[in-house]
């Protein structure tokens, strides 16, 4: 005990205030805490009653961030959806917000496409698709869990709701919706259905 100076005991000290820095750090660590709430526990419910294949990442992660998919009513079950819309011969990505699941994917392309009822903004910005009828575009969903390096893409019918055409397809987070126009859609390989 004669060896020990006020070196030791300083140096001791300073030890044990790291380990409690650490520790209350780690606590405060976003992705240490549980990965989903109580809310994403109850659209993961509602989503498996209904058919989709919904998975929902860790909160920090970008999608997680971006989503805001949300239940309507939670004993209707009714989803408003975070849609993301992309018009690649265009380069142009535009996110709808709060669509509902019952919403006709014509009608809502309709909003970007349509010759007379559509935002005249988006439809200049959408030029390349204003001369192909709104009924000739193909709606195409990748389809998740593939390997990157083999792409396939489900066909959605633009006649159907949002909800119908998302059952038994995997997506994560949201749906991500890719509008091609007819003469280029073999870019775009289609997945056998199961």
């Amino acid at each position: 005990m004669k060896a020990m100076t006020d070196m030791h005991l300083l140096s001791d000290y300073r030890m044990l205030e790291d380990v409690d820095r650490s520790i209350d750090n780690h606590s405060r660590d976003p992705l240490r805490r549980s990965g989903v709430n109580k809310v994403v526990n109850n659209m993961k419910k509602i989503a498996e009653k209904k058919g989709l294949k919904v998975k929902f990442l860790p909160y920090p992660m970008s999608k997680r961030k971006n989503n805001t998919t949300r239940l309507t009513n939670y004993r209707t079950g009714d989803f408003l959806w975070h849609v993301e819309l992309i018009f690649p011969h265009s380069d142009i990505k535009y996110t709808e917000k709060r669509v509902h699941e019952d919403t006709c994917l014509g009608d809502m392309l309709k909003t970007f496409l349509h010759p007379t009822e559509s935002d005249p903004v988006k439809r200049q910005m959408l030029k390349s698709y204003s001369r192909t009828p709104v009924e000739d575009c193909k709606v195409l969903m990748q389809e998740e869990g593939l390997p990157a390096n083999f792409k396939r893409y489900h066909q959605l019918d633009q006649k159907k709701s949002l909800c119908e055409n998302l059952q038994g397809k995997n997506f994560i987070e949201y749906p991500t919706l890719h509008i091609v126009l007819p003469d280029r859609d073999d870019q775009y390989p289609l997945s056998t259905p199961k």
